[in-house]
């Protein structure tokens, strides 16, 4: 079988990943600031930031030119052509969601450590409100660039920006179950993790189920490399063990008592398979042929 060869997952996969957490990542900072949960929320501005920084890099060095996304956006500036680019390239979109959260959370990190003034700024209602809402849409962002994808049934399906919401949210989560000490925080990430893992569960089931009976040969083809195929031992050990089936099972043990290297364990085997599931969903696109 054939894969897509135009994205890397080895490099869109890890964006994908990094742009889920900084998005739902910054969601839950301004959660927290306006529930006045003030733990570990210096660190929590510490984790978005690298992981802007990193996705940035991610997705730039999957560019065959990576220096002509610069220049391609002073150009369009000082054209006055920028907007209207930006209504028609999803990688425009996500470029521009992207470097204002760079910004954002970048004043999260001064406010945090050599610039407390800032607070002034960053802690007020209507930044938090704009830090999520761009959060949201820099994660939702990363699954209409994969689900707007041409030539690719597998991914021209509804059910990836949700799952990717789905998974960024289980993913902010994991990072502050990482963080966190305190046992009435733990035990609230824990039940809000466990309704994700169950949500998360059904969509990728659905991502997978539908071209199986319905839908192009090449989604068709897709959804068995990843089923029986090819894929498979990644998908099924990786993914849903790993991802969903063991955090699960741990989430359920953690109800009944908050146990911290049992929370860790949950939390680390929900962000690697979130990391495998974004890699196989782009390693898995194959592109539908048109008959002559």
């Amino acid at each position: 079988m054939t894969f897509q060869e135009i994205w890397s997952p080895w490099l869109i996969g890890p964006f994908l990943w990094l742009a889920g957490i900084a998005g739902m990542g910054s969601v839950a900072y301004a959660l927290m600031k306006f529930s006045k949960v003030e733990e570990k929320l210096r660190e929590l501005s510490f984790v978005i930031f690298a992981s802007v920084v990193l996705g940035l890099f991610f997705v730039v060095a999957d560019l065959s030119r990576p220096l002509n996304v610069p220049f391609a956006i002073i150009s369009s500036l000082s054209q006055g052509v920028f907007i209207a680019k930006l209504a028609q390239s999803w990688m425009t979109i996500g470029i521009t969601l992207l470097s204002l959260l760079l910004l954002m959370t970048f004043a999260l990190v001064l406010r945090h450590t050599v610039a407390e003034g800032l607070s002034r700024i960053t802690d007020r209602p209507w930044y938090l409100t704009l830090l999520a809402i761009i959060g949201f849409l820099v994660t939702i962002y990363s699954g209409f660039l994969i689900s707007s994808a041409s030539g690719v049934p597998f991914w021209n399906t509804g059910l990836i920006p949700l799952l990717w919401i789905i998974s960024a949210s289980i993913c902010a989560i994991a990072v502050l179950k990482i963080m966190t000490r305190g046992e009435e925080i733990a035990h609230l990430l824990t039940r809000a993790g466990l309704s994700l893992d169950v949500a998360e569960l059904v969509a990728v089931f659905a991502l997978v189920a539908s071209p199986l009976y319905a839908g192009p040969e090449a989604a068709r083809e897709s959804a068995q490399a990843l089923v029986s195929g090819e894929l498979a031992i990644y998908f099924w050990l990786g993914v849903v063990i790993v991802g969903i089936i063991v955090p699960l099972a741990l989430g359920l043990q953690l109800l009944r008592r908050e146990d911290r290297r049992l929370g860790l364990a949950a939390a680390l085997c929900a962000l690697l398979g979130a990391l495998i599931l974004r890699a196989l969903v782009v390693q898995a696109g194959v592109f539908s042929t048109i008959g002559l």
